[in-house]
C-alpha cells in the first residue's frame, strides 16, 4: 500500500506579485511548489503536500530577497 500525502494543515502559501523579480530562488527552495513558466509568470501551489513541502515553502519564503514568498496560517506547527 502507498504512502498518503495530504495538504500540511492550515498552511498557505501566497506570491505578492508586486514584489516578485523572478529570480526563481523559490523554485530552488522548493521546486515541487513553485515554477517559472515558459511565458515567464510564476507558478504556485498553494497548499504544501506534507510537512517536507512545509519546511521547504518557509525555505523558500526565508531565502526570497525581495520577501515576495508569503506563508499564512500553521507555518512551524
Amino acid at each position: 500500500m502507498g504512502v498518503r500525502i495530504t495538504p500540511a494543515s492550515g498552511t498557505r502559501v501566497g506570491v505578492d506579485n508586486d514584489r516578485c523579480e523572478l529570480y526563481g530562488i523559490c523554485v530552488m527552495e522548493a521546486p515541487g511548489l513553485f515554477a517559472l513558466g515558459a511565458d515567464g509568470r510564476l507558478r504556485f501551489r498553494k497548499h504544501p503536500l506534507g510537512p517536507e513541502e512545509k519546511e521547504q515553502a518557509v525555505a523558500a519564503a526565508r531565502a526570497c530577497p525581495l520577501q515576495a514568498v508569503v506563508l499564512r496560517g500553521d507555518v512551524h506547527g
